[in-house]
């Protein structure tokens, strides 16, 4: 029989996260219903097994499952598909892989594992909220069945090798697995909050909670009326005050998820207490059972409706939002109806174990099959289009580079080019001396529609492949320095030695160094580091530390580099400016040569509805319609003080980046044929690319490099060929 006091705990847990998504003022805490969710489930399934155990003497595993099966898969596969098919019609193509492997992840529900690593992956920072990312607390919920149950079997074994008791044996289990987990959810969300928001290890303790009310039980029902009411209605307000006074600021889960777990634990203890107390009684009213019986429907449907709503009417009100609210409860109502309870209680499926389980598998495999053929409708990244655009097998420029309106200047020349409007034919290709002629304004070289570089689909892709195949982008939550043999560019036999330092503004660089370096002859080593510009100040701890250490290798006489280049996206001011310098100050005064390079101005996600790339998806027949104001990269500001301190030369690409003259359109996100940007304000890797021999220039220029100007090869080396 539905105990009323929990049917309606889940009602106030699916209006909780219903309404926080809904964007309801007041609800700010709202995300904290599945935490409320996790206590009720704990309860519920480790109420099962004990029943089991001791009324059959052991569990029977296939049978468990089976159960689990037949109640949560028919809603749960029903949603992923209609959600995979949205996605597929209404979601722009560069989300489809990242919502086939979200779908996927959700079947064989470890999603909060695929999110979790997502949260740490500085290449997913322009990842949109997923439209299955609801499903990770499902797939927590699973885990902790598919282990559990292993424990309670491991104690009943401990039970009869020793002649124990039960009860006592799963209580001092659970209660180590609360504590550590517990211990473990306050540490992990202090020192890494987004794999802590999702990790399973995270809120085993919150399963825990419920389920030790079970082995709590004979304990519980002493309780004496006036204080079971009184511990009902306290739990109540630690729950409300949880609505209240979270927000997404509050680190989640570690100590602060106390509030919501405790509440809902004390409001159930009751409920085993005194199931006639007012709060349950309350509880139990038909309104809050009518929300509690659909509240799995309701929780699954709800969130893939507003995040379409989200994709395709940004805009949209809360008026808006809450009648799709609305929708999403007639929804759960009929898939309750119509999907849940007939699958659920069929008796071949009912009566049959292996049919149950047989069913399970096959709904999977669906599911699955799905997720797989939307990942495989996304674009991906090809050479050969990236050469039916380009041209990159024509060769140097021919016969020239326009540096003005009408003017050509032959390659052999010993001239610097200046115009920075000429990298619309640099991206472009070869053109005659009568093509570039009839160009009467090169500053206005843009491509509006038609075939690009790379694809808008595909444009995350377009990285330095080399350097992130061979990881040496140092992860966010590492501290050790790379292996000296490891992660090494340019010329492999060079005299001399480059060093690549900061975060991932500055790797973006290698597509352009790696050629320069082994025209140079220099070897080209990598040292950065996911969001950690090389400063000792306003980053994060494991950035310091890795800083540290770097700084401190670079200064070693037997590890200085004679080049060193450095680059970064955090903005600030003198003392940004001032730290970097710091840093870098023992490798010069060791006789390495700083090059600064300025971070490359970059569109506003905000003004243009979401990454540049996406907005030219959006946009096929006029490009132009993405174009984003100059200015200087956000952390130019910093690197131009650093530049001063160290007296490095600062290289500014950002009039090739953005080549226009102040008049409209400003910057266009495709110059000649090439998409300029993939995620967050990254250049991509065929950009970079075209800029090689602008880039060889200003280094020549800057007395860096060496190479005569008229022997710099004016072609577009290709893209992942680092090495």
């Amino acid at each position: 029989m539905l105990r009323g006091d929990i049917e309606g705990l889940r009602a106030i847990a699916v209006l909780m996260v219903l309404l926080y998504h809904v964007r309801v003022p007041g609800f700010s805490g709202g995300f904290a219903g599945v935490d409320v969710f996790f206590v009720i489930s704990g309860y519920l399934i480790t109420g099962q097994l004990v029943k089991e155990a001791r009324r059959d003497g052991r569990i029977r595993l296939p049978r468990f499952y089976a159960r689990r099966a037949r109640r949560l898969l028919p809603a749960a596969s029903l949603t992923l598909l209609a959600t995979t098919v949205a996605g597929w019609w209404l979601l722009p193509r560069s989300a489809h892989a990242e919502l086939g492997t979200d779908v996927l992840g959700a079947t064989g529900y470890v999603v909060n594992w695929v999110l979790a690593a997502r949260e740490v992956d500085y290449l997913a920072e322009d990842s949109i909220p997923s439209l299955v990312q609801h499903y990770w607390s499902l797939s927590v919920e699973e885990q902790f069945y598919l282990g559990w149950p292993l424990l309670v079997i491991l104690s009943r074994w401990v039970v009869h090798r020793y002649r124990l008791r039960l009860v006592p044996v799963l209580t001092i289990t659970l209660t180590l697995v609360i504590a550590t987990s517990l211990a473990w959810s306050i540490y992990s969300t202090a020192t890494s909050p987004g794999t802590a928001y999702f990790a399973t290890t995270t809120r085993v303790w919150q399963l825990g909670a419920g389920a030790i009310l079970v082995l709590a039980t004979p304990v519980i029902a002493r309780l004496r009326a006036p204080a079971a009411t009184g511990l009902a209605w306290a739990g109540l307000v630690l729950i409300a005050a949880t609505i209240t006074s979270i927000t997404t600021a509050t680190p989640w889960p570690g100590s602060a998820a106390l509030l919501p777990t405790v509440g809902t634990a004390a409001v159930i203890a009751v409920g085993i207490a005194r199931p006639q107390s007012s709060p349950a009684i309350l509880l139990g009213k038909p309104p809050m059972r009518f929300l509690g019986a659909i509240s799995y429907g309701l929780y699954l449907w709800h969130w893939p409706a507003l995040g379409l709503l989200a994709q395709t009417h940004p805009d949209a009100g809360i008026i808006t939002r809450l009648g799709i609210a609305a929708a999403s409860i007639l929804l759960a109502w009929a898939t309750l109806h119509l999907v849940e309870n007939p699958l659920r209680y069929r008796p071949a499926l009912a009566n049959s174990t292996a049919r149950s389980l047989t069913f399970a598998l096959l709904t999977m495999v669906l599911t699955a099959g799905a997720a797989l053929a939307l990942h495989s409708s996304a674009p991906v990244l090809s050479t050969r289009a990236q050469d039916d655009v380009l041209d990159l097998d024509g060769g140097p420029l021919d016969p020239g580079l326009a540096t003005g309106p009408g003017e050509v200047v032959p390659t052999g020349s010993d001239v610097l080019i200046d115009d920075a409007g000429a990298i619309g034919l640099v991206v472009t290709a070869s053109r005659t001396s009568d093509e570039l002629e009839m160009i009467p304004d090169p500053h206005r070289v843009f491509t509006t529609s038609g075939p690009i570089y790379p694809d808008p689909g595909s444009a995350t892709a377009d990285i330095p492949m080399a350097a992130y195949d061979e990881d040496c982008q140092v992860k966010k939550e590492s501290t050790a320095l790379l292996d000296e043999g490891a992660c090494w560019f340019g010329d492999p036999d060079g005299e001399k030695v480059a060093a690549l330092v900061g975060d991932s503004k500055m790797l973006q660089w290698l597509t352009a160094l790696d050629p320069i370096a082994r025209e140079e002859g220099w070897r080209l080593k990598v040292y950065t580091k996911s969001a950690c510009g090389l400063a000792s100040i306003e980053m994060y701890p494991q950035c310091h530390t890795y800083n540290r250490a770097l700084s401190t290798r670079l200064a070693d006489g037997e590890h200085t580099p004679d080049l060193i280049f450095t680059s970064m996206v955090r903005s600030g001011g003198q003392e940004l400016g001032a730290s970097v310098a710091a840093l870098l100050q023992p490798a010069a005064d060791a006789g390495a040569s700083v090059v600064v390079l300025a971070d490359n101005p970059s569109p506003s996600a905000s003004e243009l509805g979401g990454p540049a790339y996406r907005c030219v998806e959006k946009h096929p027949n006029d490009y132009l319609a993405c174009s984003y104001a100059t200015g200087e990269g956000s952390g130019t500001p910093a690197l131009r003080v650093a530049a001063s301190r160290l007296e490095a030369p600062l290289i500014d690409l950002r009039g090739w980046i953005c080549p226009a003259d102040g008049a409209e359109p400003a910057c266009p996100p495709v110059v000649g044929k090439v998409l300029a940007f993939r995620q967050g304000s990254h250049l991509t890797a065929t950009y970079v690319a075209s800029l090689t021999p602008i880039l060889h220039h200003e280094l020549v220029r800057a007395g860096v490099a060496t190479t005569a100007y008229e022997q710099i090869p004016w072609r577009i080396p290709t893209p992942g060929d680092e090495g």
